[in-house]
């Protein structure tokens, strides 16, 4: 037995080590969202999902790292043992024994890559769950009741973009939700409202939103500035791709669009200074403004080292715009990086992520305001003098009245009152980071993470059907709170009361 035991410790510590050396630093640029030449043999691999619309190379060795995982330590575990007992029953307990260590080495070796991709541990505190739970997610997009004030807004105000020197619409049109003829529509009336800047790559809508864009700006392209991404359909090209392919994906947008030049080139969602930097990418870029195929070179970022890859290209003089996330209460020094970019290199600032996110329901609670949280998010990014404009994604008919409504508006203690009001919303009842922190404290063993997320689906979601079934799945469920000291107490590092949210869960998604 005890030579058992230290071939399951051995076989852990290697899998940790495996999971932050070699399978975190994969999982991590997953998430990144490479094209398929970003992985090895990730072209091959893309062969074998035809139409999927995202790379699976990096799955595929990550799902196949695991498996060696699995099937090393489990012939570890055969290999390493004594002579075995006669009899079946003892065979049977071997493989089982055998196999359950397998799959805690497995699942040691995935927790460990997910701790460094997910949680930054190992990686300068670089993590993704940052930036999927507050960056990366959106809070609604549209208010939930229409006001007829807004009916008929229009773009009140353009500002210079940096040393492109065009003046562009405040509120600009993102389009990642846009495709077919209902995006067609929504492109030109957001034209005719007065919207001049435009925001599209390739991987929106798998080219749908180009296409899309390219017929509803026929005959008025010199109205307006367009923005385009070194990327494919399948996501981003990564450091070191030919020059000639570079090119190709700019000439594949242009056509595409129906236009023979692009204002601006973004390199797409970059957290990398390797891919920033890329010489092949620079001399593209080079390439095609001689050829007069794009005018100016930004890059966009909503991704971890996102300060980090800001800094670098300020220092690089290379870039005239900078697309960032930014939105009320995001990290502080963002403000000082977009402060330096305009002083230091007179960078265009483009602000995307602007519906500063978590919760799918909290607009409900704005009916009876006269303005939108929309409208109050993005007052409060464009009180920034600094911010050109911002990108947010029009998807819908009613973002068009709803949105440019804020435009050329000042926020009032009315705007901040509502965008406070969010965050009270928010605070102390989600659980973001999924981290994991306050299970260890639960002395019945309660899925605390697993409660909280069904009650979300429930009451943000609007899946009440569906919560209440999860639930009653659980072999734990919050009745266990009734009564309970609450060790859990002070557990949570976002400050939710653990017990209280337990028990009103337990009320909530009973189906007794």
């Amino acid at each position: 037995m005890s030579r058992f035991r230290n071939l399951v410790l051995v076989s852990l510590a290697a899998a940790v080590v495996l999971g932050f050396g070699l399978l975190g630093p994969l999982l991590y640029r997953i998430f990144i969202g490479y094209d398929p030449s970003g992985f090895f043999a990730g072209e091959w691999s893309q062969r074998m999902a035809p139409g999927f619309p995202r790379a699976i190379g990096g799955f595929v060795l990550f799902v196949a790292g695991l498996l060696a995982v699995f099937a090393a330590t489990l012939w570890a575990m055969r290999a390493g043992r004594r002579a075995p007992t006669p009899g079946a029953d003892s065979g049977r307990r071997r493989f089982l024994t055998d196999g359950a260590a397998a799959l805690a080495v497995t699942a040691a070796a995935g927790g460990a890559a997910f701790a460094r991709a997910g949680f930054g541990l190992g990686n300068e505190g670089h993590g993704w769950l940052r930036v999927g739970s507050g960056i990366g997610a959106e809070a609604p997009t549209t208010h939930p009741q229409f006001h007829e004030h807004w009916r008929g807004a229009r773009v009140r105000r353009y500002q210079r973009l940096g040393r492109t020197g065009f003046e562009v619409s405040d509120i600009s049109l993102g389009s990642s939700r846009i495709r077919g003829e209902a995006g067609e529509r929504l492109v030109r009336e957001a034209l005719d409202r007065g919207v001049n800047y435009i925001d599209t790559a390739p991987d929106y809508s798998a080219h749908g939103s180009e296409e899309a864009i390219g017929l509803a700006i026929q005959g008025r392209r010199s109205e307006l500035f367009l923005a385009t991404k070194f990327c494919t359909a399948l996501g981003h090209l990564p450091a070191g791709t030919p020059v000639d392919r570079y090119k190709a994906v700019i000439e594949a947008s242009l056509q595409r669009l129906g236009t023979d030049y692009v204002d601006l080139a973004h390199v797409h969602s970059c957290d990398e200074d390797d891919r920033l930097m890329d010489e092949n990418l620079h001399e593209a870029f080079d390439r095609l403004r001689d050829e007069g195929k794009v005018r100016f070179l930004g890059f966009s970022s909503h991704t971890p080292r996102l300060v980090e890859v800001a800094d670098r290209a300020i220092l690089s003089g290379r870039f005239d715009v900078m697309m960032l996330a930014y939105h009320h209460g995001i990290w502080p020094t963002i403000g000082d990086v977009i402060a330096r970019a305009r002083r230091d290199q007179d960078m265009g600032i483009v602000a995307m992520k602007t519906l500063k996110g978590a919760k799918h329901q909290d607009l409900a609670g704005f009916q009876q305001e006269r303005g939108a949280f929309s409208q109050a998010a993005f007052k409060w990014v464009l009180s920034n003098p600094e911010v050109s404009c911002l990108v947010v994604s029009f998807s819908e008919p009613q973002h068009v009245d709803e949105y440019l409504h804020a435009s050329g508006q000042s926020a009032t203690e009315r705007d901040q009152a509502v965008l406070r009001r969010y965050d009270q919303l928010v605070a102390g009842t989600y659980c973001a980071p999924h981290c994991g922190a306050c299970l260890d404290r639960c002395s019945a063993g309660l899925p605390i993470h697993d409660v909280l997320r069904h009650r979300m689906y429930f009451e943000d979601y609007g899946w009440e059907k569906n919560a209440m079934e999860l639930y009653a799945r659980l072999e734990r469920n919050a009745a266990v709170c009734a009564g309970c000291a609450a060790p859990c107490a002070n557990a949570c590092p976002l400050g939710v009361p653990i017990q209280q949210r337990m028990s009103e869960a337990h009320d909530l998604l009973s189906l007794g």
